[in-house]
């Protein structure tokens, strides 16, 4: 009887065991879900949760864990718990230069870290900064009834490029500053040219608007200049 009482308690014993390995299979392995938000802010402003112009890379304690390409970034991403960091980025961070035919493209990098628990939704909300500038171009009106053609010269770190109103050029603020020269041809063929003005004081993520205004007092061909950092943002849908 007490061989029989012991079989019976290794068997209950080992039932048990089996049973509950069976169960801690079954138990969920655990997982948290990021809410994502990213936003690229500089010369754009954007409404959207994740920007189609950003890729994504999160790195976890061992590495990266996963990347997104541009337009490919979930706004809800599950991931196991543990503290990670979120990458953001433009994928032109080496090509941004030679961008539309040289004039560039802005470019955005930025990074924050997070942590995930079980069962929980941690929030991101991300402001993604543009790390280069951008130069515009602001006419008077009826300039272009009056002028057949026009173009401004922009020159930075050895690089030089030409923009149209309606155009933008990047440029890198490592690099320094910017000068600009303004050239027009009139109605009567007569090229006028503006003298090359030097702009040293930028920083990224603004947008140097350069404002052209007629002056009939000026010495450079009746055109006079004045220069205005503009910040206001702008559509990020609007074609450049």
């Amino acid at each position: 009887m007490k061989h029989t009482l012991i079989y019976i308690a290794a068997f209950l014993s080992a039932l048990t065991s089996g049973c509950s390995s069976q169960d801690d299979a079954l138990l969920p392995q655990g997982s948290g879900t990021l809410s994502l938000q990213l936003h690229r802010v500089g010369c754009v402003a954007e409404t959207r949760a994740v920007s189609n112009e950003l890729a994504v890379t999160i790195v976890g304690a061992e590495g990266p864990v996963a990347t997104y390409a541009p337009g490919q970034v979930p706004d809800k991403i599950k991931l196991e718990p543990g503290s990670y960091e979120l990458f953001a980025y433009t994928d032109n961070q080496e090509t941004w230069e030679q961008d539309n035919e040289g004039r560039g493209s802005a470019c955005h990098w930025g990074t924050t870290a997070f942590t995930i628990t079980y069962d929980n939704v941690t929030y991101v909300n991300m402001q993604v900064p543009m790390t280069n500038y951008a130069v515009a171009l602001s006419l008077p009106p009826l300039f272009e009834q009056l002028f057949v053609s026009h173009s401004l010269k922009l020159s930075c770190g050895g690089r030089t490029t030409s923009i149209r109103q309606g155009e933008k050029a990047y440029f890198d603020p490592a690099k320094g500053g910017f000068s600009y020269m303004l050239t027009a041809t009139n109605n009567d063929q007569v090229t006028h040219s503006t003298a090359t003005v030097m702009h040293r004081e930028v920083e990224s993520g603004k947008c140097y608007m350069l404002t052209y205004y007629y002056d009939t007092e000026s010495n450079s061909g009746g055109i006079d200049i004045e220069i205005k950092d503009d910040m206001d943002t702008e559509d990020v849908e609007r074609p450049i």
